[in-house]
């Protein structure tokens, strides 16, 4: 694996999408925080957390080149799932980076997976609350992001899932249900539903 620094690994962000660098920097922000709360690798998770939109902007026919070789299930389903794997492809190819908890972090940064380790979970949290987020629930996931990494996934992909739901979203990617589903047996339904009401009453 070559071993970018985190200065490095700025620069490329900074300079392949610029429109988008603020975010990038809140995702890096946001991920190092949790890196260090949870005493995770903060390496890995920053290196990830900076390139894991490498992909946002490319064509959606290089998008198609890509996923048609390496992932043809993809096609089936919505174009905004795309650039997770692409990316975690073109970071392989244009950088040298092989290390597979950076890889599978920047895959499923969109999706989730049902298997994430804590890299890969700190990554698709910070992605989902960094500080300029603002969609509906963001400040709940924020809240769970306090009380451990399984409770933080667990809200983002019920947000996401239910989002989805919301706008009628046809072939909705497996692994988005699948990690809200594994989350919340993981975590327990009544337990999770007393969270949320002790939340509620503190607002």
């Amino acid at each position: 694996m070559k071993n970018l620094s985190i200065n490095e690994a700025l620069k490329i962000a900074e300079n392949k999408y610029k429109p988008r660098f603020n975010h990038i920097l809140g995702v890096y922000e946001k991920a190092e925080y949790l890196a260090d709360k949870y005493a995770v690798d903060s390496y890995k998770c920053s290196i990830a957390a900076i390139l894991h939109d490498y992909a946002k902007f490319e064509s959606k026919n290089l998008m198609l080149d890509v996923i048609s070789i390496y992932e043809p299930s993809l096609v089936s389903y919505d174009g905004a799932v795309y650039h997770g794997y692409v990316g975690a492809y073109l970071v392989q190819k244009e950088f040298g980076i092989n290390d597979v908890d950076i890889i599978n972090a920047i895959k499923y940064h969109v999706t989730g997976h049902p298997e994430m380790n804590d890299i890969a979970k700190i990554v698709y949290v910070a992605d989902y609350t960094e500080k300029g987020r603002t969609h509906k629930g963001v400040e709940f996931c924020r809240y769970l992001s306090e009380k451990s990494l399984d409770l933080a996934v667990l809200g983002c992909a019920e947000g996401t899932y239910d989002y989805l739901i919301s706008k009628k979203q046809a072939n909705i990617h497996p692994l988005t249900k699948s990690t809200y589903e594994t989350y919340l047996k993981k975590v327990g339904g009544n337990v999770y539903d007393t969270i949320k009401d002790n939340y509620k009453s503190m607002r």
